[in-house]
C-alpha cells in the first residue's frame, strides 16, 4: 500500500477519495471559525464515546471526564479491556469497522485518539487514515454534536526559524505526519456534512504517568537498570514536553464550550536531550554514564509551535513545569 502523492504541497484539498477541503469554503475564517460555532455548557454532562482510550493519554482523559460526571463509552480492540468502573465498553475495530454503530448509539461527543505513530507504513495508512476515515462515515449516521481528534505536530514537517501557527500550510516530511494530515481532512470533511463543530489537537511530546514509550520511560528504565543512556546525535535537539495532566484539561475545556478549531498544544518551554538529562540528574539523584552515538535515529526536527491561540480562546496554557511533572511520572514508575 502506497501513500497519496501529496507530499509536495499536501496544502491542497485532501488527496483521499470523498474528502473535502474547508479552504475553499473558509478561506476568510480563522482555523477556530473554520469548525463551525459553538457555546458555553458548563455544567452539562454528555455521553462521550472514546477510541484509544485504553491508552496512555486515553486513561487520563477518562479518569478527568468521568469525574466531572460525564458518561463515558469506549471502542475497544482488546476483548477484555481493563477500565474503571462505570465504564461502557464495545469490542471492535476502527479499521474494519466492526462495532462502530454500537460503539456510537447514544453518543454525543467523540474524542478520537486511536492511531498509530510508527512504521511500517502500510499500517500508519490503516490506523491513521482508514480508521478515521471509517469512523467518520459512520458518525454521519448518528446525531454526533462534537468531535474532537488527537493530531501531532508532525503535520507541520521541517523546523523553521518562525513558530508555527494553525493558519500555516503543512508540509509533512514523514509518513507519520501525512497520515495525521489526512486524517485531519477526514475530520473536516465530517464537518462540512454536517456543519457541527470538531476540535482538533496538534500536541508535543506528551509524557507522564503511565506512559511507557518516548525518551522520558527509556530514560527512567535505563537509568534504572544499569545507569547508562545513550544519546542519538550530539544531544543537543529540542522539543516542549507536555504534561498529561495538563493535556487532559484541553480536553475538558474544549467539550464544556464545545470550542471548534485547530489548535497547538504544548508547554511553551523546549528541553535539549541534555537539559532532559539533567533533570532527571537532579529528580533521581544519581550520576548517570552517556553514551553518545552519531545515527539517523538522532535526526530530530526542532519544531517551534506558536500557543497563543489555545490561551486566547480556550483560556489553556500548560502549567506543571518539566521537572514537577517528571517526579510525578518518576514517583508513578517507582510504585510500579
Amino acid at each position: 500500500m502506497k501513500l497519496p502523492n501529496t507530499i509536495g504541497r499536501v496544502s491542497s484539498p485532501s488527496a483521499l477519495s470523498g474528502a473535502e477541503s474547508l479552504r475553499s469554503e473558509t478561506s476568510s475564517l480563522s482555523p477556530s471559525e473554520a469548525l463551525s460555532p459553538g457555546y458555553s455548557r458548563r455544567g452539562i454532562k454528555m455521553k462521550i464515546g472514546i477510541t484509544g482510550a485504553t491508552g496512555f493519554m486515553g486513561r487520563h482523559i477518562i479518569n478527568k471526564l468521568q469525574g466531572e460526571g460525564h458518561s463515558i463509552s469506549v471502542l475497544a480492540i482488546e476483548e477484555k479491556p481493563t477500565l474503571p468502573k462505570d465504564i461502557k465498553w464495545v469490542h471492535g475495530n476502527l479499521v474494519s469497522g466492526v462495532g462502530i454503530a454500537k460503539f456510537l448509539k447514544d453518543v454525543e461527543v467523540v474524542i478520537h485518539l486511536a492511531g498509530r505513530n510508527l512504521p511500517p507504513e502500510e499500517e500508519l495508512i490503516k490506523d491513521n487514515v482508514l480508521a478515521t476515515r471509517n469512523l467518520v462515515i459512520e458518525m454521519l449516521k448518528h446525531p454526533i454534536k462534537q468531535l474532537i481528534f488527537t493530531s501531532s505536530v508532525a503535520v507541520y514537517g521541517k523546523d523553521k526559524k518562525s513558530k508555527f501557527k494553525e493558519t500555516d500550510e503543512c508540509f509533512p516530511n514523514t509518513e507519520y505526519g501525512l497520515t495525521k494530515y489526512l486524517a485531519e481532512k477526514e475530520v473536516q470533511y465530517w464537518v462540512t456534512k454536517t456543519g457541527n463543530p470538531a476540535t482538533i489537537f496538534r500536541p508535543f511530546n506528551v509524557y507522564g504517568p503511565g506512559n511507557s514509550k518516548g525518551i522520558i520511560y527509556t530514560f527512567y528504565s535505563n537509568i534504572k537498570n544499569d545507569g547508562k543512556v545513550i544519546i542519538y546525535g550530539d544531544g543537543k535537539q529540542e522539543r516542549d514536553y507536555l504534561y498529561v495532566g495538563d493535556i487532559v484539561e484541553a480536553f475538558s475545556t474544549a467539550i464544556r464550550i464545545k470550542k471548534r478549531g485547530i489548535f497547538n498544544l504544548g508547554a511553551a518551554k523546549k528541553y535539549s536531550v541534555l537539559e532532559v538529562l539533567e533533570v532527571f540528574k537532579k529528580v533521581m539523584r544519581r550520576d548517570i554514564e552517556v553514551d553518545f552515538t552519531s545515527t539517523e535515529e538522532g535526526k530530530v526536527f526542532n519544531i517551534n509551535q506558536d500557543l497563543s491561540l489555545a490561551k486566547k480562546e480556550l483560556k489553556w496554557e500548560a502549567k506543571t513545569s518539566f521537572e514537577k511533572g517528571l517526579r510525578k511520572t518518576i514517583e508513578w514508575y517507582e510504585k510500579q
